[in-house]
């Protein structure tokens, strides 16, 4: 399977400070060179800081016949459990996701299975943010309630998976027991009842493919694809 590198170069407004930050981390089957602006809202219901870095992707799935091309498993499931993970030298954290196996449309996996899937972005804290970007001595300090304040930094827009949610992927193994999503984001989809939706990134709404079908229709596509 093929492997690539995600690169991020994020000019940022956060914290009443300017930053220049600049981060790498392998994802599966993206090349990507990024300039982006990282902006902080708050999320009122959740409390949450919001953090996005917008990417340029170089390898494009506009479709389930190439997601299904480089997949090496393609699963519905649960997510258990979400944890950060982080890298030096690097201003995104990644997440480690547990997710269980509900329904195998593809791949040498099976149902009760609990799966890993490292993704770019996730939950982190305030105090992460501004040591991971070389916040400066010339900026007030943080206060201990700002350093634990969540920051939920998303790639494009959308976040990493987050416990309880019900979830479809198209994944590639990367490491013994670990598993990335195929195109970073571009693999993963929602589930409500039996229908999916992949999530447009923000901007982009107009020219990516959301790709919103039935399980069903879903389930058909990649059998075809395998034969």
């Amino acid at each position: 399977m093929k492997k690539g590198l995600i690169l991020l170069s994020i000019g940022a407004i956060l914290l009443g400070s300017v930053m220049v930050v600049s981060a790498s981390s392998s994802v599966f089957t993206t090349n990507t060179g990024t300039k982006a602006t990282k902006k902080a809202t708050e999320e009122k219901d959740l409390g949450i800081i919001t953090v996005e870095a917008h990417s340029d992707i170089v390898r494009f799935y506009p479709d389930i016949r190439s997601l299904t091309k480089d997949s090496d498993i393609v699963i519905e499931g649960d997510v258990m459990n979400a944890s950060t993970k982080y890298y030096k030298d690097r201003v995104a954290p990644s997440t480690l996701s547990q997710v269980k196996v509900s329904r195998v449309i593809s791949g040498d996996v099976k149902i009760g299975d609990v799966l890993t899937f490292q993704e770019t972005g996730g939950i982190t804290t305030q105090r992460y943010i501004s040591e991971s970007s070389g916040r400066g001595k010339d900026f007030p300090p943080l206060s201990e309630a700002e350093e634990n304040k969540q920051v939920d930094f998303k790639i494009d827009g959308i976040s990493a998976m987050k416990k309880g949610e019900k979830v479809m992927l198209f994944g590639g193994r990367y490491q013994e027991g670990i598993y990335l999503i195929v195109g970073g984001y571009q693999g993963k989809f929602k589930v409500d009842d039996e229908q999916i939706e992949r999530p447009a990134p923000k901007g982009d709404e107009a020219v990516y493919p959301a790709l919103k079908m039935s399980l069903s229709s879903l389930e058909s596509e990649v059998k075809s694809f395998k034969k």
